[in-house]
Parts: structure tokens; C-alpha cells; sequence
């Protein structure tokens, strides 16, 4: 069975299952990251997914039958697994799809150290289709890390400062919700409908979070960014912070305001995880909501997130539609997703009607101007032309949203 190209993505591995993953690629894949690590023992662990389990089942027995040993660590959050790879030293698996529909699932791979690579290496692998290199079936470890998991997440704040809190949540896992359960129990917080001081929404692997302000209304991830690199440079000055190409210019605002280097990187947890990594910085920022934290082996974490922001909450001691409305300079879409074809032609196209402008091709199509910007870029993740778009006011973005529309219209699929 011949493995489809299209599931080795920019970073991670994807695709609708049982169509283009199944246990048979599963297998493959097992064996293809064994081989091409070369190590004695991986970690691994999987979201709540119906078929994650199945997959995890036939990865795990393609990675023994390399002489692989095998930590399972179970029903796991994402840092979850960056946390096992980091803290045992060890090259680690996540069997999730993250944001992608039920019917979707994938793998995201790293060496030892939350260190991750191209898995597009693996494809290589697997299409030399190599006999098994071992005699010797590796071993199965199942292991349950919450509670070291849970002292590391709680040791980056300041436990004894967070102030008693309402908060409003939104999780969408038992993988995220069985461990924030006791977090909460180690903290002043209570969990209410109304009168909250903030909401949170977590993604279903939990590596991403989103909120809202103590009135229900959302903080862009932007503005949440802005509010820790401000928080971080307080606390460690001339600091370093890495933001994706479709962040809002208040982060880069408030890195300058604030005596920190800021370092603008494509969009990606790969590419950021990597820029902070080399860089030593301090955040990482991304526009989805995904926020990379020096503490947490470099990595993005919902669950560190939201604790960052009750330890900012708790140091202001200001309400969070107080401290967004500080940074409340700019106006901006919801990201826009277009089906195109041959999207790499439209975005060369489009370009030219930006012709003297101020242009870079980091991520895609970026133009800048004294009351706009905007980025048109492919998805990493999904068969999509992304457009984001920011600007001074209403009246501007509107009209160049609308330019942009009439633009791309014609290559809509």
C-alpha cells in the first residue's frame, strides 16, 4: 500500500482517516521515525480522538519491531508530550489532528528536547520500504506523568500571588479538561457562568488558548500577546521575542515600548518553537492563539496560557478589558480562507497590484503601509489561501478587505 504525499505536512503528518491514515500508514510511520532516530526509547501519547487510539496501537508496534521502547504516557494534552520529551530527554509522538474536524488525525514528531524536524524525512523512509533492521521487539512502558506535568506548569507562575478568580471556561477534551481539573484544585479559582473576571477556550489537544474579557467579549490573541511580552520584558528586560508573520503590530509596538528584540518568524510551531530556541527567547506569539513559552522546553502550552494570564490579572490587579483597551490601537478581520487553484501563482498575481509598496516574502505575501497591513499566505495545515488584514480604522480596512476580495475573487475555485 503506497502512503498518499499529501498527509507530510510543513511540520506535522495529517490526514482524514481511514482514507489517507489508517493502522497499516500508522504502522509505517512507527517504523519510519525509529529508523530514522536511531534511538532505544520514544515517548508517546494521543488526544481524545476516536481513531487515536487505534493509530497510536499500530505506531507503537512499528516503532518496536524496530527494537524501540515505548513510554506511553495515555490520554495526554500536547505539552503534555513536550513535557515527556523535554523532561525525560527523550523523542516523543503526539497522535492528534489539533484543530482539524473528528474525521481528521495526524502525528506530531520531535527528537529528544521538544526538537522537531521535517517529517517529510520520513517519507523518505518509508518509500525505500527497508526490511526490519532489528531482531530484538522493543518494550512497552504506559506511565502516568500528570503529576510531574503539573508541578512544572504551576512552577512558572507564582502560585502564592494568584488573587481569588471566577473564570469561565470552554474545554473541548477530556484529555485537556482531566488535567486541568487539578490544577484548579491547587489554585484560588472557581469556575462560574457569570460574573467572571475572564473566559478561556481551549483547543482540543490543548496547545492553544483563546479568551474573552470579564463582559464575554473576545481578546484578540494579538492583544493577549502584546499583555505578556509586556509582562515577560518587565521581568527579564532587552529580552527576545518571536511573533508570526499575521500577529498584530501591537506585539511589535509593545517589544519596542518595552526594550525587548522582537523576531518576526513564518507561521507554525515549528518554525517558531525553533527561531525561540536559537534565539533564547523569552515568548513566542502566534495569531491562532498559541503562545510558546522559554520555561516550557520552548514550547506552546493552552494550559501555561491561561495560567500566565491569572498571573498577569493578579500583578495588574485591573480588569482584562482594561488592560486589552491599553493596546486597543488597531482594527482587524477575522482571518479570511479562500479555496484557489494553483494558490502560489494567484499569490505572485495579487502582488502586483502591490508594486511599490512595502513587500516581503517571509510567509507568503506581506505588504505594510502607514494605515495597513496585510498578509495572503497558504495553510500549513488545509488546501487554503489565508488573508489577514489590520489596519488604523474601520474605514480603512473595510475598503482594502473589499479590494482584496474583489482581487482574489476570480481565482475562487
Amino acid at each position: 500500500m503506497s502512503i498518499n504525499p499529501s498527509i507530510f505536512r510543513e511540520y506535522d503528518i495529517r490526514g482524514i482517516y481511514p482514507d489517507e491514515l489508517n493502522e497499516e500508514t500508522a504502522y509505517k510511520i512507527g517504523r519510519a521515525f525509529a529508523i530514522y532516530l536511531r534511538e532505544k526509547k520514544i515517548a508517546i501519547g494521543h488526544d481524545a480522538r476516536i481513531s487515536s487510539p487505534i493509530l497510536k496501537k499500530s505506531f507503537i508496534e512499528g516503532a518496536r519491531d524496530e527494537g524501540v521502547d515505548v513510554l506511553d504516557i495515555g490520554l495526554a494534552t500536547v505539552d503534555m508530550v513536550y513535557f515527556a520529551s523535554g523532561y525525560f530527554h527523550l523523542p516523543a509522538v503526539m497522535i492528534t489532528a489539533s484543530h482539524n474536524s473528528k474525521d481528521w488525525n495526524g502525528f506530531k514528531l520531535m527528537k529528544s528536547d521538544v526538537d522537531f524536524f521535517s517529517v517529510r524525512d520520513l517519507e523518505v523512509i518509508i518509500n525505500e520500504d527497508r526490511k526490519n533492521s532489528s531482531q530484538e521487539k522493543g518494550a512497552v512502558t504506559a506511565e502516568d506523568i500528570k503529576n510531574d506535568y503539573i508541578k512544572h506548569v504551576l512552577g512558572i507562575i507564582d502560585i502564592e500571588k494568584i488573587r481569588p478568580m471566577r473564570i469561565a471556561i470552554d474545554i473541548k477534551s477530556d484529555a485537556v479538561g482531566q488535567v486541568f481539573k487539578s490544577i484548579l484544585e491547587k489554585l484560588p479559582v472557581e469556575i462560574s457562568a457569570e460574573h467572571y473576571h475572564f473566559g478561556c477556550a481551549f483547543d482540543s489537544d490543548g496547545d492553544r488558548a483563546n479568551f474573552t474579557d470579564e463582559r464575554g467579549q473576545a481578546v484578540s490573541p494579538s492583544i493577549i500577546g502584546a499583555l505578556m511580552a509586556k509582562y515577560f520584558l518587565k521581568k527579564e528586560p532587552y529580552g527576545k521575542i518571536v511573533y508570526s508573520a499575521t500577529t498584530g503590530k501591537i506585539v511589535a509596538d509593545v517589544i519596542t515600548a518595552y526594550g525587548g528584540e522582537g523576531i518576526r518568524e513564518k507561521v507554525g510551531h515549528t518554525f517558531i518553537e525553533r527561531r525561540l530556541k536559537e534565539a533564547d527567547g523569552l515568548l513566542g506569539i502566534e495569531a491562532s492563539g498559541h503562545y510558546y513559552f522559554k520555561k516550557n522546553f520552548y514550547a506552546d502550552s493552552g494550559i501555561i496560557s491561561f495560567l500566565t494570564m491569572l498571573d498577569i490579572l493578579s500583578d495588574e490587579n485591573k480588569s482584562l478589558s482594561v488592560l486589552a483597551s491599553e493596546f486597543n490601537k488597531y482594527v482587524s478581520i477575522p482571518e479570511m480562507n479562500f479555496t484557489v487553484g494553483n494558490p502560489e501563482e494567484v499569490i505572485k498575481k495579487i502582488a502586483q497590484n502591490f508594486e511599490g509598496y512595502d513587500m516581503d516574502w517571509l510567509d507568503g505575501l506581506s505588504v505594510r503601509t502607514p494605515d495597513f497591513w496585510l498578509n495572503l499566505r497558504l495553510s500549513n495545515t488545509e488546501p487554503l489561501l489565508r488573508l489577514n488584514i489590520e489596519a488604523t480604522s474601520e474605514i480603512i480596512l473595510n475598503r482594502v478587505k473589499k479590494n482584496l476580495i474583489s482581487i482574489i475573487h476570480p481565482f475562487i475555485k
